[in-house]
């Protein structure tokens, strides 16, 4: 389970937006779920989990229908998901969008575990990195990626998915039943898909785009993996003794000088500096 779990600030802000549209005060949702202003500023940002699931439940106390997180996939495919479904878009094959969303997914959130299962059939499933995420959440997640992906391939649901298993409380299944697609109750959402659908080419695809936009989140991920690691760095120069050297190694720089670059670089001084307080 990671350390921090995490809901993007572009992710939270279209939850808030779709309370608006419910009739919703947005003020009062922030102040209740403790969630300050300031985490929904950059694009960048990561607003914890727990205060996510706490809006999630604010939402539902306040008043809206158990079909919320249903009705926000719009919302999601246009705003919070805009860059990461251009990439799955324009890939070659299914399999080459769906690699695509398991590795990339976790720069949205990472308390909801995307892992691909290949067999018989193709099992995409969404676990939980801790506690079951909100039942509005796992909808909204499973409702995108069952119109996205059929969309891709230029199909109906019914057509592509063999069955989809949803928790006791999503409220899903009819939407789902109603485009032809079995459910089932599950311990977590899972989507299913007939093995020969990996090979589909998508209509979308895009080979220049697609490897553009791959590099562009790759170069993202790998920076925020960087900050997470100056992070963990500050943690260790305020709580132990280790020599600077030494952390460097264990944070997998080979030349100290180019962790006391990073680290000025990120935090305005250096190591030593840091060190004793200055």
């Amino acid at each position: 389970m990671p350390d921090q779990t995490f809901a993007s600030s572009a992710f939270t802000r279209t939850i808030l937006s779709h309370a608006r549209q419910s009739g919703l005060c947005q003020d009062q949702l922030l102040q209740r779920a403790g969630i300050c202003l300031s985490l929904l500023d950059s694009q960048h940002q990561r607003v914890p989990a727990h205060l996510v699931e706490r809006l999630w439940r604010e939402c539902e106390s306040a008043g809206v229908g158990p079909l919320f997180g249903c009705e926000l996939v719009n919302s999601m495919a246009t705003t919070c998901l805009q860059g990461l479904n251009i990439l799955l878009d324009s890939a070659a094959t299914l399999r080459d969008s769906l690699e695509c969303f398991v590795e990339f997914v976790p720069r949205v959130t990472n308390y909801v575990v995307a892992e691909l299962e290949e067999g018989e059939a193709v099992c995409l499933h969404l676990r939980a990195a801790g506690a079951l995420p909100h039942f509005f959440g796992l909808d909204a997640a499973t409702l995108t990626l069952v119109r996205n992906i059929a969309r891709r391939v230029g199909r109906a649901p019914g057509e592509v998915f063999v069955q989809v298993n949803l928790t006791s409380q999503q409220a899903a299944g009819d939407w789902l039943r109603s485009v032809g697609v079995a459910v089932e109750e599950g311990l977590h959402p899972c989507l299913t898909l007939s093995a020969a659908s990996l090979d589909e080419p998508l209509l979308g695809a895009n080979p220049f785009l697609h490897q553009s936009m791959r590099r562009h989140w790759q170069t993202e991920a790998a920076q925020h993996v960087r900050s997470d690691s100056l992070e963990m760095a500050r943690h260790w120069l305020t709580a132990g003794d280790q020599p600077i050297e030494r952390i460097a190694e264990r944070l997998g720089y080979r030349q100290p000088s180019n962790f006391i670059r990073a680290f000025r670089k990120q935090f305005g001084i250096t190591p030593k500096q840091f060190r004793l307080g200055l």
